[in-house]
């Protein structure tokens, strides 16, 4: 597991470092509103997700599961496949003919004509697709334990479609290239992914066969509709803030925002690999009845995430204004962000707490939690963007991004807790694993922030301060709350049942 865990850690670095990397240089190269566009589009990518139906948590979940053979992994394969090419077409169907409505209706922007508008968003669609398809197949992947691999793939993907577009855009800066050339990078690995998960399940290379088998569906549906559910609830639950700002303000503002939200995003980038290599562990703990196992590794990893998301949201949101500019050079940005960033931050705190609870109730196949209080917070979410976007703009969408992804995780752990850990709400996860974490850390970054820096003219010192500030956080807050020997013992130890 420590490997699965290591490699999924590599792959989500990449993805941070991308971020830090190259927004920068596509705002410089290409110009901020630019920029803006391209966040509408990671908008419209994130709203598409609901296509999924699932699907891909459904693949991932039944080649995580020890008690099928390889031939019925196979036929599930062939089945969610088929329905996945369904997916792909509609969802390049909604964004293709939906691109001139988008680009009249929606973007107010200075410099591009709504016929420009609309062909980025076409050129977008197949994009889109065939990210969900990459997605799909990598999930297939992380579900027989092969982060190793679905990570080399992941990081080269990125590479091709985010690196090496620097390239012809340096030369030829334009929008339409930009899009064009993230479109064929997708094509490309989706099919080197799928060609491998085909190699591993014994499928004969290349092939496709669409035929979905009534039966696995029946089998599954349960499980992939309520993920389903969950999808089509997640993804307006974390874009509607966009969707609010795009609407009520200028793409300027969806900018800043998404800056804001791209910084704050590490956070789930950080822990998705510890939660994603131990979703295999938790299922099988409990497809074998295992609870006291599963609550014991649900202790010891809880404590470890905690502490790290907020060292690391703390540390951000201290050193917001220096962070924005460190990264982007342009003080006038860092300015316009830096309100925005603490506020983001948190939320995204709330939600990568979330996340190791969640994967517990993946592994057991219950979706019912989520789907109740996702349609639950909508109620709220709906009505409060509108008011609050169109009344404190930027500000206002990301507070009530911040009040229902903090009410709701908390929400969420109690219900989690007592169907499948049975741990004490208020002594074991209330206090001891959020709580007191988070009062001690804030305590001891607000001392280092009140230490003159003078470093703050040079970029590359001040990172190297925040950095110092960051391991002397997480040192002093280690010691008090967890034994490294303790978790290296039980990561290394093979719990009963698993190979």
């Amino acid at each position: 597991m420590k490997k699965n865990i290591f490699a999924n850690i590599i792959g989500r670095f990449w993805g941070i470092l991308s971020n830090f990397l190259f927004i920068p240089l596509y705002i410089k190269i290409l110009g901020f509103e630019s920029y803006s566009v391209i966040s509408f589009a990671l908008m419209i990518a994130g709203i598409m997700a609901i296509l999924d139906g699932g699907l891909t948590a459904t693949l991932s979940r039944e080649f995580a599961r020890k008690d099928t053979s390889v031939l019925e992994k196979r036929k599930v394969y062939n089945t969610l496949e088929a329905c996945y090419y369904i997916v792909v077409l509609l969802c390049i169907s909604i964004i293709f003919f939906s691109s001139n409505f988008i680009a009249i209706n929606w973007i107010d922007v200075k410099y591009f004509s709504t016929d420009q508008i609309s062909f980025f968003f076409k050129i977008l669609s197949f994009e889109v697709g065939f990210q969900f398809l990459f997605r799909f197949y990598m999930g297939g992947l992380l579900g027989m334990e092969k982060q190793v691999e679905a990570n080399l793939y992941q990081i080269g993907w990125g590479f091709v479609r985010n690196a090496l577009v620097l390239l012809p855009i340096y030369f030829y800066p334009r929008l339409d290239l930009f899009f064009m050339w993230q479109a064929v990078s997708s094509i490309l690995f989706t099919i080197l992914i799928k060609l491998s998960l085909q190699k591993k399940i014994g499928e004969k290379l290349g092939s496709f066969v669409f035929k979905i088998d009534r039966k696995i569906l029946r089998n599954v549906r349960k499980f992939a509709g309520g993920m389903m559910l969950i999808a089509v609830v997640a993804a307006f639950n974390t874009q509607l803030d966009k969707i609010s700002i795009s609407k009520f303000l200028s793409i300027e503002n969806l900018g800043y925002y998404t800056l804001a939200v791209s910084i704050s995003q590490g956070l789930i980038v950080l822990v998705n690999p510890i939660t994603t290599a131990l979703l295999p562990r938790f299922t099988a703990h409990y497809s074998f009845e295992e609870k006291n196992e599963a609550s014991l590794l649900f202790e010891k990893s809880s404590m470890v995430i905690s502490i790290f998301i907020f060292v690391i949201m703390v540390v951000m949101s201290f050193f917001a204004k220096d962070l924005i500019w460190i990264w982007t050079g342009n003080l006038e940005i860092a300015h316009k962000t830096q309100q925005i960033v603490p506020i983001v931050l948190f939320s995204y705190g709330m939600l990568a707490i979330a996340m190791l609870p969640y994967n517990i109730a993946i592994a057991n196949g219950n979706t019912k939690i989520n789907n109740i209080m996702g349609i639950i917070s909508l109620i709220i979410t709906i009505p409060g963007y509108i008011l609050f976007t169109k009344k404190y703009g930027s500000i206002g969408a990301a507070s009530v991004f911040c009040l229902v992804q903090t009410t709701t995780t908390f929400v969420y752990l109690y219900f989690i807790n007592k169907k499948y850990l049975n741990l004490s709400f208020i002594k074991d996860i209330l206090i001891k694993r959020l709580c007191l974490p988070l009062v001690l850390i804030t305590l001891i970054v607000f001392g280092l922030s009140k230490i003159p820096n003078i470093f703050q003219e040079n970029r590359i010192l001040n990172l190297l301060w925040i950095g110092v500030c960051f391991v002397i956080t997480l040192l002093a807050t280690f010691p008090f709350f967890i034994s490294i020997n303790e978790i290296k013992k039980y990561l290394s130890t093979k719990s009963s049942g698993l190979k």
